[in-house]
């Protein structure tokens, strides 16, 4: 299975930068859409689109942990992104739907993509950004 998951690598790595870019690019324009009043953003094939384009972003990255063996809780660049995933999930739903106002809205969208242009900066760096670069790492199991 690793022999198999080592020459799919390649593709799985440039198919996970794709999934996240397009990821990243439709949340900003629907988010964008939200601001600007329309229904569209939030329409069920748009969110059905979203959501299916994250499951197989999901998917690349948890192929790629496991190809390269890595451990995401003992890796502080990984755990860092996932710290920011996290950020991204919450602010973004404020960003789309839980904000009551529209200046809410905008705020929570500007910090989700705060959050995602961070990410990629440690997915391209492996260094974790000051804030959370202290964090310790737990060890490999």
């Amino acid at each position: 299975m690793t022999d198999l998951l080592a020459e799919l690598y390649p593709w799985v790595k440039t198919t996970h930068v794709a999934l996240a870019l397009t990821s990243g690019g439709l949340f900003a324009g629907r988010g964008i859409g939200v601001l600007l009043g329309a229904q569209t953003p939030m329409a069920a094939p748009v969110r059905h689109l979203s959501q299916a384009i994250d499951s197989a972003l999901l998917l690349a990255a948890l192929l790629l942990l496991a190809t390269l063996q890595l451990n995401p809780f003992a890796t502080p660049w990984l755990q860092a992104k996932l710290m920011l995933l996290l950020a991204y999930i919450v602010s973004g739903s404020f960003a789309l739907r839980r904000a009551r106002t529209r200046g809410g809205k905008a705020i929570a969208l500007v910090l989700a993509l705060a959050c995602f242009g961070t990410m990629v900066a440690v997915a391209v760096t492996h260094r974790p950004p000051w804030p959370v670069a202290w964090l310790p790492a737990y060890p490999a199991a």
